[in-house]
């Protein structure tokens, strides 16, 4: 078997990398070449294990020309070289000696606005539920369920919107860490830690996997600590092995697993491959040992480690630290799938650390070794190990605090294929997780109930979405082409539906920048964009369950393996949609102007229609025309558009003194008001 010893930490190369959102630009090290970095001109010994078992040892001078077929490389066990002598009782729960045990005490501060908003929009909703249904459903002819169903579509939006608000009531105490006096510009930390840092790849460029691992090599750590790197390739790529060899003992290769039949995870397989290497069975594991995850595309700033090993100091049971992601190639003006994702980093993510929920996103995050152990590693049940791996760690009373800074850098997918292949990937593994009685989230008693609603909301998402995107995108075309309007409007109605949406948005958009205005807005268009997806991938996790078939993970691709094929597969129900809303809001705009009352549900509808236009134009856009300025401003044009479509309609409706749908007679309520097509519907029922 191939063993490397991971060796002392060296001192780092200096490398620049880019602050959050800025251009990447790096400095080209070449391993061998600079100070500090282990070359390749001394002698290098491997050893491998054939297919009987038999040791060979290989003696080589620089690199080979030529590398040699790869057999199995495995990693050291961490206590191989130094054995433990100190004392180990740390694990969260379960232990017999806890005379030395600290615990974590959560500190949290309550956030008034978030207290106030949802105050309100809690009794918003209470009094548009009392107006709908005693001022709005009286539409007769037999239409009222169809306004029974719009209004229990508000319902699931509600439930939504309250679960997101949930983020906003409280914020984390973030401690303050005194600074080593001996070392003075790093934090002072209470144990040596050693951090093994995990990279799994499979076929991804050399090139990507070289920066991150130089990143992860000259990222400074706290004074008396010291760390391992572990490239875990799938791929058994000689290339990798070889630049691996290269940079001497503290980075080691990790290859050769055979994968099992029908496999789930690969990324959790390979991780769990070199985990259960480095961490045997038979050995206690000290707390001091932590494991830190990179994806292959993350970058690390060379304060990363000084930004979060502190944080495990605040209690033995600390089991994860998690810090965002941001991206080098993406420009947050056009990002119409939401690589971003500010709402979440940067709202939920916080008030997730304040409520104690672990939301783990599969980089950029260190878990104490003890933690990962002893729930069993990575898991392989679904195809979202990380957010699989927060709850198993939350059930085992493990702790998790979140790092509220940009710490490392990556690669965000801009091909459509690629993206919705990213989208469809995760909602798959949650649908998994939902649908798997053993694991469902639902059934996990050692999950409180609020953990376990908090664990389900990501999947009661997607169903809303599915649910409701499609339904508001054709109720304006049922009344356009049809003349059906599932609402009488009334002044009440009105009223309320004026009070619900700014209590709405209040929770919605509050930002604390006003640049993350659009950004949550983004999060709405990628929500519209997806709800396809979602009920693809709910289709296939059924189907997977009901007929034991096996859905196989398949890895975002990066750099020159990225997809490139056609995206039609994706790209024909948005284009279909803008097709049919385009042509109803002409026919709209038709009527209109063949003596249809402007004031009228038909106005409503095409406006309702245009702001239903602007998702599926924008990734048509972006498919055709691809990024940049025009991009950029056709974004800035829509979002102002669909605010304007909003307020619009509301001001429509204010003008608009009654409308019900059982009156023809008179009025802007004339059937020649509403409908292009079957207005005989009107006259036969």
């Amino acid at each position: 078997m191939g063993v490397k010893d991971p060796g002392a930490s060296q001192k780092p190369a200096k490398v620049v990398y880019p602050a959050a959102g800025e251009q990447e630009e790096y400095h080209d090290v070449v391993p061998g070449t600079q100070a500090g970095r282990p070359g390749v001109q001394s002698n290098q010994q491997t050893i491998t294990v054939d297919s009987t078992g038999q040791q060979n040892t290989m003696i080589k001078s620089g690199l080979p020309e030529e590398p040699a077929p790869i057999a199995v490389y495995a990693a050291t066990p961490f206590n191989a070289q130094n054995p433990v002598s100190s004392k180990q009782p740390i694990t969260a729960t379960g232990v017999e000696d806890k005379t030395d045990f600290k615990y974590f005490q959560r500190q949290t501060e309550i956030h008034w606005y978030g207290w106030i908003a949802m105050t309100f929009y809690v009794c918003a909703f209470i009094f548009y539920m009392y107006v709908r249904i005693a001022h709005s459903l009286d539409l007769g002819r037999g239409y009222i369920w169809y306004g029974i169903y719009l209004l229990c579509v508000e319902v699931l939006g509600f439930t939504t919107t309250i679960i997101y608000g949930l983020n906003l009531l409280w914020n984390p105490v973030i401690e303050q860490f005194p600074e080593d006096p001996e070392s003075p510009g790093k934090p002072k930390v209470r144990l040596p830690y050693h951090v093994r840092v995990c990279v799994p790849c499979y076929k991804e460029d050399l090139e990507i996997l070289r920066r991150t691992i130089l990143a992860a090599y000259d990222a400074v750590l706290p004074a008396g600590c010291s760390r391992t790197i572990y490239l875990c390739d799938d791929g058994k790529d000689p290339r990798k092995r070889k630049w691996c060899e290269s940079m001497g003992k503290e980075v080691v290769y990790v290859s050769g697993r055979v994968r099992a039949p029908g496999e789930m995870n690969g990324k959790s397989g390979n991780m769990n491959n070199a985990l259960n290497q480095i961490y045997p069975k038979e050995y206690a594991i000290p707390g001091n040992e932590l494991v830190c995850v990179f994806d292959a595309d993350q970058v690390a700033k060379r304060d990363f480690f000084l930004k979060t090993l502190p944080y495990f100091d605040a209690g033995d049971d600390i089991g994860m630290v998690l810090s965002p992601q941001c991206f080098h190639n993406l420009n947050l003006h056009e990002d119409i799938f939401n690589h971003s994702n500010i709402h979440f980093w940067e709202y939920m993510q916080p008030g997730y650390d304040a409520l104690g929920f672990i939301s783990c996103t599969g980089t950029n995050f260190l878990v104490r070794a003890q933690a990962v152990m002893e729930v069993g590693g990575s898991p392989m049940y679904t195809m979202t190990e990380d957010y699989a791996l927060g709850m198993e760690l939350k059930k085992f009373g493990w702790h998790c605090r979140y790092v509220q800074e940009y710490l490392a850098i990556g690669e965000a997918p801009h091909e459509v294929r690629n993206m919705y292949q990213q989208r469809s990937r995760w909602t798959k593994g949650h649908f998994q997780i939902m649908f798997n009685p053993k694991v469902c989230p639902l059934f996990q008693s050692k999950l409180s109930w609020g953990m376990r609603i908090l664990y389900s909301s990501g999947v009661w998402a997607y169903i809303c979405a599915a649910i409701s995107t499609p339904t508001f995108i054709m109720i304006p075309l049922i009344t356009i082409w049809i003349g059906v309007f599932p609402l009488v409007i009334t002044r009440w109605l009105t009223l309320g539906l004026t009070i619900y949406s700014v209590a709405t948005q209040m929770v919605l958009y509050y930002v604390r920048h006003p640049n993350h205005t659009e950004a949550l807005w983004f999060a709405a268009v990628a929500n519209s964009l997806l709800w396809w997806t979602y009920i693809k991938a709910c289709w296939r996790a059924i189907t997977a369950k009901l007929f034991c078939s096996v859905i196989t993970f398949k890895a975002t691709a990066k750099g020159p393996g990225k997809l490139e094929n056609s995206a039609f597969r994706d790209l024909w129900l948005p284009g279909l949609s803008f097709i049919l809303l385009m042509i109803s809001v002409g026919v709209a705009i038709w009527q209109l102007f063949t003596g249809a009352a402007v004031l009228s549900p038909l106005c409503i509808s095409m406006l309702w229609a245009i702001y239903n236009a602007i998702p599926p134009y924008l990734i048509l856009h972006f498919a055709i025309f691809g990024r940049g300025l025009p991009l950029q401003y056709m974004c800035k044009l829509c979002f102002v558009l669909g605010w304007f479509c909003g307020i619009a309609a509301l001001v429509v409706m204010w003008i608009i003194k009654v409308y019900n749908p059982r009156e023809y007679n008179g009025g802007i309520a004339q059937n020649e008001s509403i409908g292009v097509l079957f207005r005989k519907i009107h006259n036969e029922t």
